[in-house]
């Protein structure tokens, strides 16, 4: 295959708007593992996400925007008469304020602004699914049940019970205040058929209900029913006209949405007369209340020049930018293509590009994807990630696009992304993508073609014809191959002026083998006039670019005087520079005294002649050094087929550094095939040659019978060995294995000199272990205070639990004198990392002010942090404010349902709490077995009180008693 080169940043092509009628835009860490598999086994919880619920806004047609939440359960459509009766509530939907405090409520949490039926100076919830249901499902219930002609409340009962997720409640009350003529209802009740919550999907119902709405001028139903009309949904056939008159008076009620799909139809002249300076007119309207569409077609008319605008970059970025920190994934990548080219006043910087790229693509933009896939494959601006850019593309591919197809492609050519190399689906991906336009795409598959790869038969014919397809569509690579295709007669009867003309193109196009084999044309005349100066200057341009053949012959022709004055001094300065490059034809020794540094500055680009030299002459280390250079890309193109190929020679000279790297290989699957035998075979070659890292890997092998038979002693042999030798993995694996019995009979007092030798090195999880033997007196007397100074060294090294336990230490004077400021100086640090039980002691310091100066508000951040996490102790922490009015407002609801939560994460002292609240009926409904449940619980847990309260009410703990 010929050198690809890397396409520019993708820009998309004109964007399109996000409507249902437009298409849219285009190794293994050695401790971990030894813990894994010498360590009894232990279970682990995941911590909860932090991330907030995504909402949408109440009255966005589904079409346009992401349709709210499924619930878990379906719901079939309305029947006649089947509406919700006020009052029949589960108990624990029961309001137990009066009527008015009730309405108010209900009013507060679950009205919509959008709502025209809503009296004046309400605020109520725009998201439907943000409604507070805890709260606005009672109150909402009792104002129903107050006001039972008013639909309106109907309505905001509906919203309660959809935020809540309770979509058979919520259809009932949406139907019931809809059939009432409730515009508002109406149409959220259309949203619900339209995306098929609570009901069957049935965009004719949807329609028929947005119709309704739209009838009593509701500028939301209005933009629905356009879309429908516009798009042909709902029964109806396609009517742009119908549907931009819909539209323009969704927008003239000043629907921003409306605004942005007015403007694009008018840009496209779709439903009215093409008008780019309205069109623009109204994406600034659109943008004015933040719509992020409309802010990127604004940056996208300043980019290109339209609307009557001149074209302007920096104004474009600016609106890019704007959009894209509003959510708009086109605007995010062309961000990020003006940040990677240095556009609109920017300096050119890939790493500064990469965020954007990766907000596009996270945001499914296909050409973000592109962009941050091939950045990912190219190491430009991040860490290359070959797997992580083969997920990307793939995904682009499975859109259609073309440069996609490509590159997935180019993958299963080159064995890339933990890919087989595999010609026949490489040929696959590449006529997809040739298909769909992409010119290299063209141009390989006249590759496979001509050389017969991917099950194809050689076909020079067949052949030219894609380079000829790839070349007229400006592809270097396929310029270059029709050029030699032509002057070869490849195919093709010879034809050497149209050959020079493919060469002219292809060199003027920066193709450095072109730029040589174009002027060595106009030097010998071949398919032209000789024109020896113009030849040399190009052959001169491909020796400045770095193609080492152009430096060889420029050096001949400064040895022979060909074309230019004989000058063996500028000779010897081009054979250098392609002797740097490995060129065969080049002075193979000044390699040499470039690896060594003799005489000249060590340069790594020379240092690779050397290495290439002598590894071709047998020499292990050579060969290991340029396998380590390919492997690297240091010196010379990054290359794991070539660095493995290296590896396997000096590995079979016997240098252990390589058979390590070989046995990674087969381990991980990095290059070749992942094979756990070849593996095995690999590490146990390199640890008899008494490589401490292999030997310490061979021991899990044996341990988890990997590419062997189980065999956990000579596992413990092998780490052993490791360890003896100073190995701080081997040394911690084998403090573990005698910790454990694992492959050898349990020993405590040795499982502790060998953790403390790990410790000595630094290694954290050895430190742990220690500390926690030092705590427990296993192996040996306890000592707390060594306990605190191994705590003390993982803490400073960063880790959380170490730091959590340090702070304990520091907090009782265990094992160290009390020191309570320094004490809640560890606490914070652990909780900034997210330790939760450092986060609910550091707010218990903060609030009762011990050691720190007291601040109830810092103090009910961290316990709120804990809290979102579901720590029970925090739960139970954050409902005793609530019940006490401490820095928050008295509220019995909340703190009860505080202490469910606490009580549900299993927190002893909050399930004591929360059947105390189930027996008072305090917030919650009264309940004697329920609550009777959770004190068995808490006693199950240990807890006195709970034993305590069970005995009083004259239960035993062995069942429930009837409820009262």
């Amino acid at each position: 295959m010929l050198p690809m080169i890397p396409p520019a940043s993708r820009m998309g092509g004109k964007p399109i708007p996000r409507s249902a009628f437009i298409a849219p835009i285009k190794a293994l860490v050695m401790a971990s593992a030894i813990a894994a598999f010498l360590a009894p086994a232990s279970g682990w919880a995941a911590a909860g996400s932090d991330a907030p619920p995504q909402t949408t806004p109440l009255a966005a047609p589904s079409s346009p925007n992401a349709a709210p939440p499924q619930g878990e359960d379906g719901g079939g459509a309305p029947q006649a008469g089947d509406v919700a009766e006020p009052g029949v509530q589960a108990t624990s939907d029961a309001w137990a304020g009066s009527i008015e405090e009730a309405v108010a409520t209900c009013d507060a949490l679950a009205s919509d602004p959008d709502d025209a039926a809503r009296p004046d100076g309400l605020t109520g919830e725009r998201d439907p699914d943000a409604v507070a249901f805890e709260r606005a499902i009672p109150a909402c219930l009792a104002a129903v049940s107050a006001h039972p002609d008013n639909p309106r409340y109907a309505f905001q009962l509906a919203r309660a019970y959809r935020s809540a997720e309770r979509f058979d409640e919520a259809v009932r009350s949406y139907d019931r205040a809809a059939q009432a003529g409730h515009a508002a209802a109406q149409y959220d009740f259309g949203q619900l058929y339209e995306t098929g919550q609570g009901v069957e999907q049935d965009e004719a119902r949807a329609l028929a209900l947005y119709q309704q709405s739209a009838e009593m001028g509701t500028p939301w139903a209005l933009y629905a029913v356009g879309l429908y009309h516009r798009d042909g949904r709902g029964g109806l056939e396609p009517d742009a006209e119908r549907g931009f008159a819909l539209l323009q008076r969704a927008a003239d009620a000043g629907n921003a949405e409306a605004q942005l799909e007015i403007g694009y139809m008018l840009q496209e002249g779709l439903g009215a007369p093409r008008d780019e300076a309205r069109a623009l007119e109204l994406f600034r309207q659109s943008a004015s209340a933040g719509d992020a569409s409309a802010l990127m077609w604004i940056g996208n008319f300043h980019e290109v020049g339209r609307g009557g605008l001149e074209a302007d970059d920096a104004a474009a970025l600016d609106y890019y930018r704007r959009a894209a920190k509003a959510g708009n994934a086109f605007a995010a990548n062309m961000v990020g293509v003006f940040t990677a080219d240095g556009r609109g006043g920017l300096e050119p910087d890939p790493a500064a590009a990469i965020p954007y790229f990766r907000q596009a693509a996270e945001a499914d933009d296909v050409d973000g994807q592109v962009n941050l896939g091939w950045r990912l494959a190219n190491g430009s601006g991040v860490e290359q990630d070959h797997a992580a850019a083969l997920d990307l593309f793939r995904q682009a591919a499975e859109a259609g696009d073309a440069d996609a197809l490509m590159w997935v492609g180019n993958f299963h050519e080159n064995g890339r992304g933990g890919l087989e190399a595999d010609d026949a689906k490489a040929l696959d991906f590449y006529r997809r993508a040739a298909e769909a336009g992409n010119a290299f795409a063209a141009n390989m598959v006249g590759v496979f073609t001509a050389d017969g790869r991917g099950g194809l038969t050689p076909d020079d014919g067949e052949a030219i014809a894609h380079f000829r397809k790839a070349a007229e569509a400006g592809d270097v690579d396929g310029q270059a191959n029709l050029a030699r295709f032509l002057a070869n007669g490849r195919g093709v009867a010879r034809d050497d002026a149209e050959a020079l003309e493919w060469f002219r193109k292809a060199a003027e196009a920066g193709d450095l083998d072109s730029q040589n084999s174009y002027g060595f044309r106009l030097i010998y005349g071949t398919g032209t006039q000789p024109n020896p100066p113009k030849g040399i200057e190009w052959v001169r341009k491909a020796a400045d670019g770095g193609y080492a053949t152009a430096q060889r012959n420029l050096g001949k022709f400064y040895e022979e005087g060909l074309g230019v004055a004989q000058d063996y001094a500028q000779a010897r300065q081009w054979y250098e520079k392609a002797a740097e490059q490995g060129d065969n034809g080049s002075l193979v020794n000044l390699g040499y005294l470039y690896s060594k540094g003799l005489g000249v500055e060590q340069d790594e680009s020379r240092a690779v002649a050397l290495y290439r030299q002598a590894a071709e002459a047998g020499e292990p280390v050579a060969q290991d050094n340029l396998a380590r250079m390919y492997d690297d890309g240091r010196g010379v193109a990054k290359d794991r087929d070539e660095a493995l190929q290296w590896y396997r020679k000096a590995a079979a000279n016997g240098y252990a550094s390589s058979q390590l790297e070989l046995g990674w290989a087969h381990f991980n699957g990095e290059g070749v095939r992942q094979d756990d035998r070849e593996a095995f075979d690999w590490f146990l070659k390199a640890a008899e040659n008494g490589n401490t890292q292999a030997q310490t890997q061979l021991s899990i092998l044996y341990s988890q019978g990997r590419g062997t038979a189980q065999d956990r002693a000579e596992g413990v042999r092998w780490l052993r060995e490791a360890a003896d030798s100073g190995d701080r993995y081997g040394q911690y694996g084998l403090g573990l294995a005698y910790l454990n019995g694992r492959g050898v009979e349990a020993d405590a007092a040795e499982a502790r000199g060998w953790l403390e030798k790990a410790s000595e090195q630094g290694l954290l999880p050895a430190q742990m272990q220690l500390a926690d033997l030092y705590v427990e007196g296993r192996g040996g007397p306890a000592d707390p205070e060594a306990a605190t100074r191994v705590y003390r060294a993982a803490a400073e090294a960063g880790d959380s639990e170490a730091q959590f336990q340090l702070a304990q230490r520091l907090r009782s004077g265990e094992g160290v004198a009390s020191n309570a400021p320094e004490a809640a100086q560890w606490y914070e640090r652990a909780a900034q990392a997210g330790h939760t039980g450092a986060a609910v002691r550091l707010a218990h310091m903060l609030q009762s002010g011990e050691g720190v100066d007291r601040n109830d508000q810092q103090g009910l951040f961290w316990l709120r942090q804990a809290a979102a996490k579901g720590d029970g102790e925090a739960l139970s922490g954050l409902a005793e404010l609530y019940r006490e009015g401490l820095g928050v407002t008295h509220d019995p609801v909340v703190t009860a349902a505080l202490y469910r939560l606490s009580a549900e994460a299993g927190y002893a002292p909050g399930q004591v709490q929360f059947a105390e609240f189930l027996m008072n009926g305090d917030g919650i409904p009264r309940n004697r077995a329920e609550a009777i449940k959770w004190y068995q619980r808490a006693a199950e847990n240990g807890d006195a009180e709970a034993r305590s309260r069970l005995a009083a009410l004259g239960e035993d703990g062995a069942g429930a008693a009837a409820t009262q």
